[in-house]
């Protein structure tokens, strides 16, 4: 379960790192690094009152779990300007290489000061973000598909779903011109109807499956103050 929420964080902060650019630009503001938070990131996370009601958090616990991420984000600082003088084209392998192990980190550093049962609810909000990230398909990862008991044929129909996704993905890169929130719009939109297009392979059961790992619905805030409905839309119909 700890290898998958790591694969799984991971995407949030690639999807942060992909956003930051456009935000400076937007702010003012330097580009944001992993552990800092950036939108959907662990950091936003640890500041989003709603999420700390939700965990019910102590102000002990806050100030410990941000410190935690800061120290981490800052420990890889140099890393990640690396990255930023990579070629375009080696860019995201490498950020991917190191959110692993930022979020290894951070994952392992709060479970030292999160309780089990807040630990529990963070990995489930967590992978609902993950469900909603245009960059992840969380029916592709062997441990997802595992506690899912997928059978052979439903991985065969799932792989080709994703097949399709990912060329209409790669047709967005190739025309996104440098705009990464624009890019990320259109490939939520993919997405989306891959979920819509993979939930109609599950049984009931493994839908259910699918939503206890989840758990309850969460929103959290956006940046201006409007809620983000974390959950895909997809996981409307299966109530």
């Amino acid at each position: 379960m700890m290898r998958m929420f790591c694969k799984v964080a991971m995407s949030l902060t690639l999807v942060a790192f992909l956003a930051a650019p456009v935000l400076a630009q937007g702010q003012g503001q330097g580009q944001r690094r992993p552990g800092q938070g950036g939108f959907g990131g662990v950091g936003q996370l640890l500041n989003d009152k709603k999420f700390q009601e939700e965990l019910k958090l102590s102000e002990e616990q806050i100030t410990k779990a941000k410190e935690a991420a800061k120290t981490i984000g800052d420990k890889h600082k140099d890393d990640f300007a690396e990255i930023q003088q990579a070629p375009q084209e080696e860019r995201m392998q490498k950020f991917m290489a190191l959110g692993k192990t930022v979020n290894e980190e951070t994952t392992k550093a709060l479970a030292d000061i999160f309780k089990p049962e807040q630990m529990k609810r963070f990995k489930q909000i967590q992978l609902q973000m993950s469900a909603r990230s245009p960059f992840t398909n969380i029916f592709a990862d062997a441990d997802v598909q595992k506690s899912l008991k997928l059978t052979d044929e439903q991985k065969d129909k799932i792989k080709t779903i994703s097949k399709d996704t990912q060329e209409s993905i790669a047709e967005l890169r190739k025309s996104a011109a440098g705009d990464f929130q624009a890019l990320g719009r259109k490939m939520q939109e993919v997405r989306k109807d891959e979920t819509e297009k993979i939930m109609a392979v599950l049984t009931d059961d493994q839908k259910k499956a699918r939503k206890e790992m989840t758990g309850e619905p969460f929103e959290m805030t956006r940046p201006g103050g409007n809620r983000q409905p974390t959950p895909p839309a997809a996981d409307k119909k299966d109530k």
